[in-house]
């Protein structure tokens, strides 16, 4: 590939992105879970403690074999429980436990106070413009490969 400008430009946000993940990876094996835990106990802290099986997967475009995985662990450190729905037993309903409550107020509430802290120190204009910037690149990029994937 050519070392223009556009592939020099494309190198930097993608060494940015895989650093980004890096440091979230550092921070799972931080406080003791794999990616995909780190990732679904963010996501059920987020969502105050209670979602389902398919919003996870939804949300991380991660197989339901991945998820239900990686919930099992959870449930066997006593973090999560899983309940099946009355009307529908494909349905699993995740909630914290009070340990998973305390664990995430020590480890999960952390990080998302240092998210925080990073976002304040920018300009309220820097942070609208790169959440624009970062969506319209993944509009763009999602149309392109519309024509390749099948």
């Amino acid at each position: 590939m050519k070392s223009d400008k556009i592939h020099l430009q494309l190198k930097e946000f993608n060494t940015i992105l895989k650093e980004t993940d890096a440091i979230y990876s550092r921070l799972a094996r931080q406080i003791g879970l794999s990616d995909c835990g780190f990732w679904l106990m963010y996501s059920i802290r987020e969502a105050d403690g209670k979602c389902t099986q398919r919003e996870l997967c939804d949300q991380w475009i991660m197989s339901k074999q991945t998820v239900n995985s990686a919930l099992k662990k959870l449930e066997k450190k006593g973090y999560i429980t899983l309940t099946s729905s009355k009307t529908d037993k494909r349905i699993k309903y995740i909630t914290l436990t009070d340990e998973g409550i305390q664990y995430a107020q020590k480890t999960i509430d952390i990080v998302f106070g240092l998210e925080k802290l990073a976002l304040e120190k920018m300009s309220p204009s820097e942070r609208v413009n790169m959440i624009k910037t970062a969506q319209k690149y993944q509009e763009l990029f999602l149309a392109e490969t519309k024509r390749f994937l099948k």
